[in-house]
């Protein structure tokens, strides 16, 4: 089980990669679709947030869970 410390840790860690992720996302993709509806934009934009969100955490888990059980032996 985690620590109260190592939670913040990796919470932290998700929240700054989803930060620059989305910036990103928005500087580099968003303008490829200027040409689309807006309902269309907003729902590509949430299917695209949404597997971002994810892959980040379950990345960021694995990462911790891993570390974890590195440090365990």
């Amino acid at each position: 089980m985690q620590t109260r410390k190592q939670s913040h840790l990796e919470v932290t860690i998700n929240q700054i990669l989803g930060i620059i992720g989305g910036w990103l996302i928005v500087y580099f993709i968003f303008p490829l679709f200027d040409y689309l509806s807006q309902s269309l934009v907003a729902t590509i934009s949430t299917i695209i947030f949404f597997i971002w969100s994810y892959i980040r955490s379950y990345l960021v888990r694995r990462y911790f869970n891993k570390r974890r059980i590195d440090n365990d032996k």
